[in-house]
């Protein structure tokens, strides 16, 4: 993150001699797992996860330019609400832990009480922009397992939880995701590095599951926007100072352009890093000042989620756990 203006010069010259050449093919590599070390934050190295995600990238794109699909088609084959009833669209946002980077299919497999989250919900219509747009929904699919790399995120358990606990509603999700991004990309000003900007796409993106809602002739209500915080932005310095007044600014500009002033704003956080090097900043306490000066903002605090072997990113358990507790604040509200 410190030396985001450099590397914002690399991608660009990668990216010119890609885009001059039809030979040459621009991989991204923002989004693949990296490794988490000591001191107060992550380190942008592969280690042994982003090494293999990273040959799956090389296979996929090689796999592309000869016509072989590696994507599989998961298409709602039934629309699941009635023409003219009003669907709660919610929108689920954020970076590694909400894209659900260590959350893997197989280890889900092991959660004896939670197996059913495997099975493609026809019942929840579901749309996804993943990876910084690595990957992108075919329109509306089921509910169900959807990430690159055998990888799901909150969605499942907080789509199930919502599901038995409002069974007569219509419930939809869409979800916008970067795991390689921070929480300055998502602001409207975005940073000196202009193609990770994401702000403009993401609103485009709500805006688009709206439109399409209505144009299956549904009735739409926004729920709501659930955002995980940024994993790394609570350990670098610079960041964690300004995390606070960053989410202020992406909040208050989306409800301006989404034409809702009280759009609800559900931001969960995990506990910060705990290093003497960055504890001076109380990021805890600023995000807390926020929720209580903004009645339509809910500061969901994430802080009780099982041990995890790595820091900062969360693993299968811990994901389930925080799709259920996104969505019980939710229901707290309601």
């Amino acid at each position: 993150m410190d030396l985001r203006p450099r590397m914002w010069a690399i991608s660009k010259g990668q990216k010119a001699v890609a885009e001059g050449d039809p030979l040459v093919e621009y991989i991204p590599t923002s989004h693949v797992g990296v490794e988490i070390g000591g001191g107060v934050g992550l380190h942008y190295h592969y280690g042994t996860l982003g090494q293999l995600e990273h040959g799956v990238n090389y296979a996929d794109a090689y796999l592309k330019t000869i016509g072989k699909e590696t994507n599989s088609s998961r298409p709602l084959k039934t629309w699941p609400y009635e023409n003219g009833s009003t669907v709660k669209l919610f929108i689920l946002a954020g970076h590694r832990n909400m894209e659900g980077e260590r959350a893997f299919v197989q280890e889900l497999i092991t959660l004896n009480d939670k197996k059913s989250l495997l099975n493609d919900n026809g019942n929840i219509a579901f749309k996804y922009n993943i990876g910084g747009g690595y990957k992108t929904s075919r329109g509306w699919e089921p509910l169900g397992p959807a990430g690159f790399y055998d990888t799901f995120g909150p969605e499942l358990s907080f789509g199930g939880t919502l599901q038995d606990k409002l069974p007569d509603k219509n419930i939809a999700i869409a979800k916008f995701t970067h795991s390689g991004s921070q929480i300055v990309d998502w602001t409207p000003e975005g940073s000196v590095a202009k193609s990770r900007n994401l702000y403009p796409n993401f609103i485009a993106f709500i805006k688009e599951s709206i439109q399409e809602l209505e144009d299956k002739g549904q009735q739409v209500e926004l729920a709501g926007i659930f955002y995980h915080l940024g994993e790394n932005d609570m350990s670098f310095g610079p960041h964690r100072k300004n995390a606070a007044k960053w989410l202020q600014s992406i909040v208050e500009q989306s409800r301006k352009d989404l034409s809702q002033s009280t759009l609800k704003w559900y931001v969960s956080q995990q506990p910060p890093t705990d290093d003497e090097r960055v504890n001076s900043i109380d990021v805890v306490a600023a995000l807390e000042a926020v929720a209580t000066a903004d009645s339509n903002l809910v500061h969901i605090k994430a802080f009780n989620l099982p041990k995890q072997e790595k820091k900062l990113v969360i693993d299968t358990a811990a994901i389930v756990q925080l799709g259920e507790l996104i969505a019980s604040s939710y229901l707290d509200q309601e």
